[in-house]
């Protein structure tokens, strides 16, 4: 299709400039990562954040904030460049803005510097490294500049990694564990089977996401294991890892009954207990779904769209175990762990095309054109033709047997209507 030939295969994709928009359009552009990057620090409760760019970036900022949970004890400045920082540099204004936040009460301060102040080849690490001996706050720093991405999901994963710098070493306590991913105000979202049985074995769980303290990122390093749920936490844990030791076991990538097998044998290795007796229900569950769903959709093409949550490359990795052929994936950004998913995915014979998504209605007729015959998220302004897995942003949290039978189910449910029922 000469829609497509623009569009880059899994093999030649290495970073995320190489994933391209499927459709041309005039497009204000998704969140910038400034968007999330404050968006989230503003959630952390204790956690204070200078913006440092333009007036358009202070502006933007303002309406980030107001949407924002209040914490009364944090501040949220914005310094705005003047003509003369644009040409000279900002340091010395940007080093006075953060003594006088300092003095004003800030406990931690996350420095967002976003495009102008990284095209003009400032040194936000060497102006910390200044700084940290001259106040009490507690200082970080992300650079959001966003002119190096299509969108905002670095925002997310960036400043999350960047809260490793306000961690310092801590003895461990044996009964913690790190729940990364999941905000202690969660409620909505059921508890994941594994997180209700350490709870009831004992375990102090501490959740690690927006609406947690800033003190409870501090003493992280603490805990005896890290279990991560989403992929905006991955590069935090890996930093965690390397600095402080903590060991990590990622949960939210692995779909297959065998490899939630796995991981949760890992869990049990790691704690020195065994899980997987109180699971074999939901483990018959999926396993039953695991069996039926190979039989029914074995060769089936399928797309993946911006409207699904899950990340495209360790899902496609299940499907293909399943034996289905992806053919287009929507990526929201090429992450740093998506190289081994892409390794693993190609290692299977398959090779889909990749593309970013955010034209809704050209791109909903390009992709009733593919001949995929389901869809991981809906397809808005399309005519309905392709059945669509929907709502799988209620997936995004959950993990291990329960979420595979979930997944599974819904697949069947999109399915069965277009072959007359099972």
């Amino acid at each position: 299709m000469d829609d497509l030939s623009h569009l880059k295969r899994l093999s030649a994709v290495r970073t995320n400039a190489g994933v391209k928009f499927l459709t041309p359009a005039a497009f204000p552009g998704n969140h910038c990562p400034m968007h999330t990057a404050l968006a989230l620090s503003s959630n952390i409760r204790g956690m204070s954040t200078l913006v440092i760019g333009t007036s358009e970036c202070g502006g933007y900022s303002c309406n980030v904030i107001a949407r924002a949970k209040e914490f009364g004890d944090a501040l949220h400045w914005m310094y705005v460049l003047d003509a003369n920082e644009v040409v000279f540099g900002c340091r010395s204004g940007v080093a006075e803005a953060v003594r006088k936040m300092d003095r004003a009460g800030a406990k931690s301060i996350m420095l967002i510097w976003t495009c102008v102040p990284e095209v003009i080849g400032e040194d936000p690490e060497g102006l910390l490294h200044e700084l940290q001996p001259q106040v009490g706050a507690r200082l970080c720093f992300v650079q959001m500049g966003h002119f190096k991405c299509n969108s905002y999901p670095s925002g997310y994963w960036k400043t999350l990694r960047a809260f490793a710098d306000l961690m310092e070493p801590q003895a461990q306590r044996p009964d913690t564990i790190n729940i990364l991913g999941r905000s202690p105000e969660e409620e909505h979202v059921p508890l994941p089977e594994l997180l209700t049985l350490l709870q009831k074995r004992g375990y102090n769980l501490r959740m690690l996401a927006p609406k947690s303290g800033i003190e409870d990122f501090v003493a992280a390093p603490d805990a005896v294991l890290s279990l991560v749920l989403s992929p905006y936490m991955n590069p935090l844990a890996e930093e965690m890892l390397t600095r402080f030791h903590v060991p990590y076991i990622s949960l939210h990538e692995a779909y297959s009954v065998q490899a939630v097998d796995g991981l949760y044998a890992a869990v049990g290795s790691a704690l020195g207990i065994s899980p997987a007796d109180e699971f074999s229900q939901t483990r018959r569950s999926a396993e039953t779904l695991e069996r039926r769903v190979s039989d029914m959709l074995f060769g089936t093409r399928y797309l993946t769209t911006h409207r699904n949550a899950l990340a495209p490359l360790p899902l496609a990795l299940y499907l293909a175990e399943l034996g289905m052929e992806p053919l287009l994936l929507h990526m929201e950004e090429f992450y740093p762990d998506d190289k081994k998913w892409a390794a693993a995915l190609l290692q299977k014979g398959q090779n889909p095309l990749l593309c970013h998504m955010v034209n809704e209605k050209a791109d909903a007729p390009v992709l009733e054109r593919l001949g995929a015959q389901l869809s991981f998220g809906e397809i808005p302004e399309s005519s309905g033709k392709i059945p669509c897995v929907s709502y799988l942003y209620e997936l995004y949290g959950q993990i291990g047997y329960e979420r595979t039978a979930l997944l599974l189910t819904r697949m069947l449910a999109a399915f069965e209507p277009t072959t007359g029922g099972a």
